[in-house]
């Protein structure tokens, strides 16, 4: 076989790849006007979920704080639009049940919540492990091949010179 050939098939999949890995084919996900209000003793956190309504998400909820960037506190006792499920849309709810999980409550006014959505299903960036594997074995084939069309071995004839001796 030709150098021009493998040189088609190196141009084939990496025109895969830079057409896949395109921005249009990503499914936006964006969970958008975050706000909540204390209800009794549960916390109602209210979001919008801007996505294509017939397809799945996993919703993760968090409790962070201004004042401690590394703090980070998922609650458990939540129920709503929140886990997997279709809740693409606007107006979704979680009630979060604090007492349930943090019984002396909080203190501070700098916390904020953070909604998080994901594609399930097919959405994502999953397929891209696919496409950019799929890239690594037709390379890792081109180079085998390549190196079966050519002889291996040293290209030049130059001999390094011997180092000198160690002194005693």
């Amino acid at each position: 076989m030709t150098k021009n050939f493998y040189r088609a098939i190196c141009w084939l999949f990496l025109s895969t790849i830079l057409f896949a890995a395109k921005p249009g084919f990503c499914q936006k996900v964006a969970v958008t006007d975050v706000s909540y209000s204390v209800q009794d003793s549960n916390v109602v956190i209210r979001y919008n979920l801007n996505g294509p309504g017939d397809k799945s998400y996993r919703v993760v909820l968090a409790l962070r704080r201004e004042s401690s960037p590394d703090f980070r506190f998922i609650p458990i006792d939540v129920s709503g639009d929140i886990g997997k499920g279709e809740f693409a849309g606007a107006g979704r709810e979680i009630v979060w049940h604090m007492y349930r999980d943090i019984p002396n409550g909080l203190y501070g006014g700098d916390y904020y919540f953070e909604v998080t959505a994901s594609l399930l299903g097919g959405g994502g960036a999953s397929w891209l492990y696919y496409v950019g594997g799929a890239a690594v074995l037709g390379g890792a084939a081109v180079v085998i091949i390549n190196k079966k069309s050519h002889p291996s071995g040293p290209t030049s004839t130059s001999v390094f010179p011997v180092p000198p001796g160690r002194p005693y």
